[in-house]
């Protein structure tokens, strides 16, 4: 490693102590006991930066980290909020150095970053990597996390990629499937699930998968456990090269509750949200 040798650009960490406005999904309002402030942490470092002299276009060799994630400040209860908390953390910090040790701090990250970059020898211009989670939905009950990664590392692409988390605002629990619709929902779930999929792609009921560019298993569709909650429904998101060569992108879909309210018993969370 290079690290003692790194050219680091000062860190900047924002933090903003206004209650987040957040954001309104598929035209329904956002309520609940959720209180947020955003975070930003940006941190760059490498040879030649934009902050150094004389950095053009052509010799800039730089790698930068930016991280964007709300604190969760209050919740349904204090133990909720701490556990959504760590679960927000433990995604803005998923990497590990070559020994297979993960950063325990943002600027921990930052530093690894930069380091595998400098450790890099043909490495030139500009890696990036860009790290944000949001609240895409809150209810009384429930929230919705949206955890998106891009950037690029050198190749013929850059990455991306987005995945959800549900969790129980009042208690902190991360839910799934299984803790939302009934027993033995899957063949009625990936029956809905294919028809949103097939509207969001625009084909016909009749027209073959495989034959559209996708690679479910035996050309049959199934869903993911990529889904988060909103207030129209369930969504799900495949990511570039899940279901599909990064030239198809991703497909992201809605599956209404009006399709699926016979998969959500009276007890579930979601009952709320779909009756």
């Amino acid at each position: 490693m290079l690290a003692k040798s790194m050219l680091l650009a000062a860190s900047l960490l924002l933090m903003t102590g206004c209650k987040l406005e957040l954001p309104l999904l598929s035209g329904s309002s956002i309520s609940g006991p959720l209180t947020l402030e955003t975070v930003t942490f940006e941190r760059a470092g490498g040879p030649q930066c934009p902050d150094v002299a004389g950095t053009t276009p052509e010799n800039i060799r730089c790698a930068s980290l930016r991280l964007i994630y709300p604190k969760i400040v209050a919740a349904g209860t204090p133990a909720a909020a701490a556990a959504m908390n760590q679960y927000i953390q433990a995604q803005l910090l998923e990497y590990s150095d070559a020994e297979g040790k993960p950063p325990a701090t943002a600027d921990e990250l930052a530093s690894m970053f930069v380091a595998d970059y400098n450790d890099v020898p043909e490495a030139v211009g500009l890696w990036e990597m860009v790290r944000e989670v949001e609240v895409s939905f809150a209810s009384e009950h429930l929230a919705t996390l949206a955890i998106r990664e891009s950037g690029y590392t050198g190749g013929a692409h850059p990455f991306s990629g987005q995945r959800y988390a549900v969790f129980d605002v009042n208690t902190g629990q991360q839910l799934t499937l299984k803790d939302l619709l009934v027993a033995g929902y899957e063949e009625g779930l990936n029956t809905a699930g294919e028809q949103a999929f097939r509207r969001e792609r625009g084909l016909g009921a009749n027209t073959s998968l495989e034959e559209a560019g996708f690679w479910f298993a035996n050309g049959m569709f199934k869903v993911n456990t990529n889904v988060g909650v909103s207030g129209n429904g369930l969504v799900f998101n495949f990511n570039p090269y899940e279901v599909a060569p990064y030239a198809l992108g991703p497909t992201e879909f809605t599956v209404g509750y009006d399709a699926i309210n016979a998969l959500i018993p009276d007890g579930s969370l979601l009952a709320a949200l779909a009756r």
